[in-house]
């Protein structure tokens, strides 16, 4: 018990039974919170569920992903979309949920020797919270996986208003896709899944992201751990796919997973079409928030300027700290990372 709160791993028949309804109870639960997210990424990593409790439910909680870093460096401790806090609780109130829970952290990171922890918040940013998690011993990093920067539509608000909140430009785009006959198709089946493999192949060929290359097996495998958690769609027109993606589904809200296009989708504007039917079919199914996931307006001006006409507001999250239990591990890892930003996807 620290301050009255018990901080613990929570057991794997726990995990399996308790976990995702936990998650789901948090403001800004996220997909990569979830068992299934940490079924998904074993065999790479080894995932374990901590949380903090005062009580039945945990005020503060986060799949902490582990593997042993290489040539017995250490350890990496990677915590993606978290760790999740009771926001209310950090609002000039009691703050010791999400200290006490950083300080169990990095105990755990200790006890694995050489470690070093890497957090990425996906809560909007809240300067209670960074203060807490400064005081904790956790800093920025020098080699970062993003901004921090991401738009998120309001899916509450009805389709007529969204749709006239498009910049023209987008909007005009749009009638374009749809005056060209495009087709939109949404599911998991394995043949949506191997027309999407070859759009995403060719993008990952282009942009040179060979660490995020995609087999049909991948693809199956995630669709058949995270089931209705991930929906797939492609988008065609003349008789040719243009363009594809994905998106995560949890607790009400959901993420931009996947996506790429061709030379023929960019011709006939089919992402547009992609976004807007993935907005309708999303609010049909009860999501409130869609977020766009991630913007760099200095590194990927093109996506950047796409995102940001579809007139929704940016959202700047709490993002990315790190903390090392020696400072020179600390300067390898960024290094090692500046030189492949795909290891921790």
């Amino acid at each position: 018990m620290v301050n009255g709160l018990r901080w613990e791993i929570v057991t794997p028949d726990a995990a399996a039974r308790d976990w995702d309804g936990w998650v789901s109870s948090f403001e800004d639960r996220h997909i990569r919170q979830t068992h299934a997210w940490g079924r998904l990424k074993t065999g790479a990593w080894t995932p374990a569920h901590a949380a903090i409790f005062n009580g039945p439910t945990p005020l503060a909680a986060a799949l902490i992903l582990e593997r042993r870093l290489p040539l017995g460096a250490g350890s990496l401790l990677w915590v993606n979309g978290g760790p999740l806090y009771r926001k209310g609780l950090t609002r000039g109130q009691d703050l010791s949920s999400l200290k006490d829970f950083l300080d169990g952290l990095k105990e755990r990171g200790r006890s694995r020797g050489r470690a070093i922890i890497r957090l990425n918040f996906d809560v909007a940013m809240d300067l209670d919270a960074q203060l807490i998690v400064r005081a904790a011993g956790f800093s920025r990093p020098l080699s970062p996986l993003g901004t921090g920067l991401t738009y998120r539509a309001d899916l509450t608000k009805p389709l007529e208003d969204i749709r006239s909140g498009f910049e023209r430009n987008w909007r005009n785009q749009l009638n374009r896709a749809e005056k060209a006959g495009a087709v939109v198709e949404f599911g998991r089946s394995p043949e949506l899944l191997r027309r999407y493999q070859p759009l995403h192949d060719a993008l990952c060929s282009r942009k040179g992201l060979e660490g995020q290359r995609l087999s049909v097996a991948d693809l199956e495998r995630m669709t058949e751990i995270l089931g209705e958690s991930i929906l797939f769609f492609i988008v065609s027109a003349a008789g040719a796919d243009g363009c594809g993606g994905a998106v995560w589904i949890h607790g009400g809200r959901a993420w931009f997973a996947l996506s790429s296009a061709n030379e023929h989708g960019l011709r006939l504007n089919l992402p547009n079409a992609m976004y807007w039917r993935a907005m309708g079919r999303l609010k049909e199914m009860g999501v409130e928030v869609f977020d766009l996931t991630g913007i760099d307006p200095a590194e990927n001006p093109g996506v950047f300027n796409f995102k940001r006409g579809l007139g929704v507001p940016p959202v700047e999250t709490l993002g990315e700290w790190q903390w090392a239990t020696t400072p020179w591990l600390a300067r390898a890892f960024d290094a090692a990372l500046f030189a492949r930003r795909d290891s921790l996807q």
